[in-house]
């Protein structure tokens, strides 16, 4: 799986290229704040297949405006869907289930180009 991170002002400002690859390349990315893991954005159907349990959907709109608040509540161990087009594209989880999902599941832990980070 490729994982990209950057931090969340990055993220805010680069929104669109950040969703688009994690809903059509199946990639993972590391949202940082203060220079720490502050969520991760997971492809809808890895979350799934993972086990992971959505706690509320939001929409790609609203997840930009409030990234403060998606990280926050991610930190505090939700797990928030977001839509894109009226279809749940992404999930935004908390950075230490990420990790023990990822950890467990089978293959190659990091394809990531030199420079990005495969754990938070």
């Amino acid at each position: 799986m490729e994982t990209t991170s950057s931090s969340a002002d990055d993220t805010r400002s680069g929104w669109s290229p950040v969703l688009t690859r994690v809903r059509l390349k199946g990639a993972h990315h590391v949202v940082t704040r203060h220079g720490h893991a502050a969520a991760v954005l997971v492809p809808a159907d890895w979350h799934a297949q993972a086990g992971g349990k959505v706690t509320d959907t939001i929409t790609a709109q609203d997840a930009v405006r409030g990234l403060a608040r998606l990280l926050d509540r991610a930190h505090a161990g939700e797990h928030v869907a977001v839509t894109y087009r009226g279809k749940t594209g992404a999930v935004m989880v908390p950075p230490e289930w990420h990790t023990q999902v990822a950890g467990a599941s089978p293959g190659p832990k990091n394809d990531a180009p030199e420079g990005s980070s495969d754990t938070p």
